[in-house]
């Protein structure tokens, strides 16, 4: 099977969507925090522990997309050939 490839905004939007909503399903209401940076506190960010995990499940919906699917972002296709 040929490779896919995608607009890099889309392929990390894809994958974001798909890691954020699990790991919403994970933590629920512990999924967000107010950011510790000093006069950021407005601003809501995962939680530690919702952070890893969101981490974990982002390289594990790319290697899906990678290897089952065989779709891959555009981002270091040389455009001059």
């Amino acid at each position: 099977m040929a490779k896919i490839y995608i607009d890099n905004a889309k392929y990390m939007e894809f994958i974001d969507d798909i890691a954020t909503q699990i790991t919403i399903q994970r933590f629920g209401e512990d999924t967000y925090a107010p950011s510790s940076e000093v006069g950021q506190e407005h601003v809501m960010m995962f939680q530690e522990d919702a952070q890893d995990f969101y981490n974990d499940r982002y390289d594990e919906v790319e290697t899906m997309l990678n290897k089952t699917l065989n779709i891959h972002s555009n981002e270091h296709i040389d455009r001059n050939n």
